[in-house]
């Protein structure tokens, strides 16, 4: 049986050979054990039935001798022979009883025959089952002998699949070895370099701390240099104005020349690193200040055709959005990205208070009233009221959208500030009460707020491409100014009234800026000298001179090509 199975070409494993040996072990238990006891009694039973054939045999024999004698006495006594009757007689009689003794003995032979014969037919009759269950047992052991010959081939399928993946394994392991070492080597590398960064760190660090001191150095001369030049100025006064309590707080002057279109580009400058966001002249119009996405606010100051900046306000950890100076040129108000608002004092360009509390980018913030109080609207949806005196927010009001402006004034029918939405709302605000006075819904989102210069009318910039100035005695919208190609960049561009009222100034995408006049709505002019989107704009408040500002670094300062 052993032979019936494929010698293998190749050498087993132990646990191949175990297996084949437990499937020889099962295929004797259920071929062989089961047809031992059918085997032994069917030897039995033939060894049987040939004892009985001889007896029989012997039997008939002895029976027909029987009658042969039997039948030879009857001839004698049918012949008259000589025979004592006596002892023929019992002659007979005991060959008669040995012939139905012998016949007795042939009958119940016969009988176990019979027997014999039925228990033959049944015993084969298992044999046949044996063999049709010895023949299907052989059908699946065919089966199971093709099935191992396959799982043999597809284990030296395998075997050849493991010799190539160790193979692999091994070359895997060199190539893992080989990028550990060069790990360890950039590792050195590393470390040597973080101690060159640590060291140019270091020096950098110290190179900053001695630009500081030169730069505060510098804001300390040029503080002292012009608290020199006002002394002077001082002395050679030799009138004096006579002006009221309420004109003593302002030092910006109403203008008395007549505001003219500018038209012409005088300087043209890189402010900052990046977008420029936010610029404001000083209520005198002496000097105006930049704030970039640079986290940098500089002031500058316009000599001929050329600026100088005269000083650089830092502090801030983002980008700067709106800016205002107070009345006094005192403070400049900065807010910016970082969700807080940061005031500086302008005569040595230190930081004196930063405002923390939104959680969200500040996009305007302005004074309110006096140097001491601040209003910050912010993205978070709230505005924020703040006394510097006790360093302290005061209030907080829910507006309920992403504020992206606000203005300030005295006094009102609907309260004293004003704020425009991203839901396209316009809120009157009562700060004694803290809550909106009235609403005014337009068509788009507000990017931006201006107050006329006599306090009446109020100017909007919207995404949907259009300036609205509304009346606030009368709460309405009068005028709205629109021109072919004009389109507002950012959620943040600013527009303007000119000094005198009569225009307002709005930059485009294109970077092209729109000056309507306020009494016609006609577009008076377009100037073009920006090479990218225009932000924001801030008017002298004396003279046609316009500063705009650019997505690109650049500022422009435009004036009349009438003007010096």
């Amino acid at each position: 049986k052993f032979e019936t199975f494929p010698k293998m070409a190749a050498p087993i494993s132990k646990l191949i050979r175990d297996e084949i040996l437990d499937n020889l072990t099962r295929r004797k238990e259920k071929e062989v054990v089961p047809f031992e006891e059918i085997t032994n009694a069917y030897t039995r039973t033939f060894e049987t039935l040939d004892g009985l054939r001889q007896k029989s045999s012997q039997a008939a024999y002895e029976c027909e001798k029987f009658k042969q004698e039997l039948y030879a006495l009857q001839l004698q006594v049918d012949g008259g022979a000589n025979v004592p009757t006596g002892k023929a007689s019992e002659k007979i009689r005991e060959l008669e009883q040995r012939l139905f003794k012998a016949q007795e003995e042939l009958t119940d032979i016969h009988r176990r025959k019979a027997e014999n014969a039925q228990l033959v037919i049944d015993l084969n009759h298992s044999v046949q089952e044996k063999d049709r269950a010895i023949s299907q047992y052989k059908t699946d052991t065919a089966i199971s002998d093709t099935e191992l010959r396959t799982a043999q081939s597809e284990m030296r399928r395998l075997e050849t699949e493991l010799s190539e993946v160790k193979s692999i394994n091994k070359m895997l392991t060199d190539e893992a070895h080989a990028y550990s070492l060069q790990v360890s080597t950039l590792e050195d590398r590393n470390r040597a370099l973080e101690d060159d960064n640590r060291t140019v760190t270091q020096r950098l660090l110290a190179l900053k701390s001695q630009m500081a001191d030169k730069l505060n150095f510098e804001n300390e001369l040029f503080a002292m240099r012009r608290d020199q030049k006002i002394q002077q100025e001082l002395k050679e006064a030799s009138t004096t104005l006579e002006v009221n309590e309420t004109e003593q707080q302002k030092i910006s002057p109403t203008p008395i020349l007549p505001i003219s279109i500018p038209d012409t580009v005088r300087v043209k400058f890189e402010a900052h690193d990046g977008e420029v966001n936010a610029v404001q002249f000083c209520p005198s119009g002496k000097y105006f200040a930049t704030g970039g996405s640079d986290r940098k606010v500089k002031l500058w100051e316009r000599v001929g055709f050329t600026c100088q900046m005269i000083g650089m306000l830092t502090g801030s950890n983002a980008g700067i959005n709106s800016l205002e100076f107070d009345s006094q040129e005192s403070y400049l108000l900065g807010a910016s990205n970082d969700f807080a608002s940061r005031i500086w004092t302008v005569a040595d360009h230190r930081i004196r208070h930063t405002l923390t509390g939104h959680s969200g980018k500040v996009l305007a913030a302005k004074f309110l009233g006096d140097a001491s109080k601040i209003v910050s609207g912010s993205h978070d949806r709230t505005l924020k009221l703040w006394d510097l005196r006790n360093r302290a927010c005061t209030k907080t009001i829910f507006a309920g959208s992403a504020c992206n402006d606000l203005v300030t004034f005295s006094g009102g029918q609907y309260g004293n500030i004003i704020s425009g939405h991203f839901d396209k709302r316009l809120r009157f605000w009562d700060i004694r009460a803290g809550s909106s006075t009235n609403e005014i819904i337009l068509m788009d989102r507000i990017t931006s707020l201006h107050l006329s210069p006599d306090g009446l009318q109020l100017l909007s910039c919207s995404k949907d491409n259009f300036l609205k100035t509304i009346d606030l005695r009368m709460n309405k919208v009068m005028q709205t100014f629109s021109a072919d190609g004009f389109k507002v960049a950012y959620d943040w561009t600013r527009a303007i009234f000119s000094p005198d009222g009569q225009y307002v100034v709005a930059g485009s995408q294109d970077g092209s800026v729109f000056l309507w006049n306020t009494t016609t709505t006609h577009l008076e002019k377009v100037i073009k000298e920006h090479g990218s989107q225009v932000i924001a704009c801030s008017w002298h408040c004396t003279s046609s001179t316009l500063i705009t500002t650019e997505r690109n670094k650049k500022v422009i300062i435009w004036t009349n090509s009438y003007d010096g």
